[in-house]
């Protein structure tokens, strides 16, 4: 299992391995199904953020269509589907009646246009496999319940990743068990498991991109890992690039503190040395590296994982392009701008900070004590350890993503698409895994009992909830 120093392992240790990780995936697996499947039973209402909009695109590949177009009309089914299912929360009561022969789009939210062609496909043809077996197996009435309830395979998978991620961060399993608990009962992270949306992916991107820069850093994995985990984000939606930028800005932040590192050894070395003598020479090293970096090794992976991800974008974007029809939507309308006010750039600083800063539930004071758990931790990462661990590095990064991240998005949509909406905090949500990483690296003695409390109360919270 990654993490349990197994890296140079021989091929019957890696096969031991991933079974173990197949095992957990099926554990996690039969405790994530009866929470999302309870939440999809109770509320059969469509989600007020584009979930309308992620049903049609379902059916859309089930009629053969792979790739919604700009501008497109969404078909019967997904207007039939509002029309019966309704919205949550209410923000469209006039609809029209459910057993009606046909639908007219125009009289529909955005005049019925499906808003979900920004996104790449990946995420809706890997839920609309999911959701067309449980529909054929008869475990969901259609796609929409479908696809909910493969909501429940993601969440599986992003726990999986975030405790591969926790392992080979050096964090020990009861710690590791931990963070996973604390972010499988997260309110906001368990709306993106609820409903239809391409966030649900948002955990397992997250977690297997720093996986892969870690993995490249200590065991000296090939930096094409590092090109598909660009890739692998951009392809589920762009505001991934948030945790992209957090790894390359890792990579580069330990490339000036090796140069550093360097410089200081040089300067230290005495006539007629032929070895570096500096205790720094070896200080970057961290358990479990097999050697160190150079500074142009860090840079060079930190321009595969970009690359990745700016290759990935670009195709996308002339694919789009290519795909669109003419016109704009009464949404991009209502958003375009001819250029950006101070106001609506301020209101955005630190928007991921707290990913539940508006979660209206009543789980909001456990996610609040979650959240700011996660938080603090970077804090004292910046004051407690030295620049020389990686975890000083890490949380320098994370912290400026999560402030100034939700600024680079912004600027995204103004470049590409000429429009400004406030950036939704849940798009933060890709960088809740390093966080709980960091975190979780202070774990230990009586500030585990403690955070284990949280953890068992956070799950049953959850349950009691969805239950109750």
């Amino acid at each position: 299992m990654p993490g349990d120093g197994d890296d140079d392992a021989g091929p019957s240790d890696r096969g031991r391995a991933a079974l173990r990780l197949a095992g957990l995936f099926l554990v996690l697996l039969v405790l994530c199904a009866p929470v999302v499947a309870l939440q999809a039973d109770r509320n059969p209402a469509l989600f007020v953020l584009d979930e309308f909009a992620y049903a049609d695109y379902l059916y859309k590949i089930d009629a053969g269509h792979v790739v919604v177009r700009h501008g497109e009309l969404s078909g019967q089914p997904a207007l039939r589907a509002l029309a019966c299912r309704g919205y949550t929360p209410a923000i469209w009561n006039d609809r029209p009646p459910c057993d009606a022969a046909a639908f007219d789009p125009s009289v529909y939210p955005n005049a019925g246009i499906n808003s979900a062609d920004i996104h790449p496909p990946t995420y809706f043809l890997v839920t609309y496999a999911g959701a067309r077996a449980l529909v054929s197996l008869g475990v969901a009435d259609d796609l929409v319940d479908g696809g909910r309830l493969f909501g429940a395979v993601w969440m599986a998978a992003g726990l999986l990743a975030l405790w591969c991620l926790l392992r080979s961060f050096g964090v020990d399993r009861w710690a590791a068990a931990c963070g996973v608990a604390l972010v499988a009962a997260g309110p906001m992270l368990l709306q993106q498991w609820y409903f239809l949306t391409p966030d649900a992916a948002n955990v397992l991107v997250g977690s297997l991109v720093f996986l892969a820069v870690l993995r490249w850093e200590r065991a000296g994995a090939g930096r094409g890992w590092l090109a598909a985990a660009g890739v692998l984000a951009m392809a589920f939606k762009a505001p991934n690039l948030v945790v992209v930028v957090a790894g390359a800005l890792y990579l580069l932040a330990r490339a000036w503190l090796r140069r550093r590192e360097e410089s200081e050894v040089v300067e230290l070395r005495s006539p007629g040395d032929t070895e570096l003598r500096s205790p720094g020479d070896t200080e970057l090293r961290s358990p479990g590296d097999t050697e160190l970096r150079s500074p142009r090794e860090y840079v060079s992976a930190a321009v595969a994982l970009g690359g990745g991800a700016a290759v990935t974008s670009v195709v996308w974007l002339v694919t789009r392009a290519v795909l669109a029809g003419p016109g704009t939507s009464p949404m991009e309308r209502d958003e375009q701008v001819g250029m950006l006010r101070p106001g609506q750039v301020i209101e955005n600083i630190g928007r991921f900070v707290n990913i539940w800063d508006r979660e209206p539930s009543t789980l909001y004071p456990l996610a609040v004590i979650t959240s700011y758990l996660l938080v603090g931790s970077l804090l004292v990462a910046l004051v407690a350890v030295s620049n020389r661990d990686r975890r000083w590095a890490l949380a320098l990064v994370t912290g400026v993503v999560l402030v100034a991240g939700p600024l680079l998005l912004v600027a995204l949509n103004f470049v590409v698409r000429g429009t400004y909406t406030i950036v939704e905090p849940r798009y933060g949500s890709t960088l809740v895994p390093i966080q709980c990483a960091i975190a979780a690296t202070f774990w230990s003695g009586r500030a585990l009992y403690a955070v284990g409390a949280l953890a068992v109360a956070a799950p049953l919270a959850v349950v009691l909830r969805v239950v109750v």
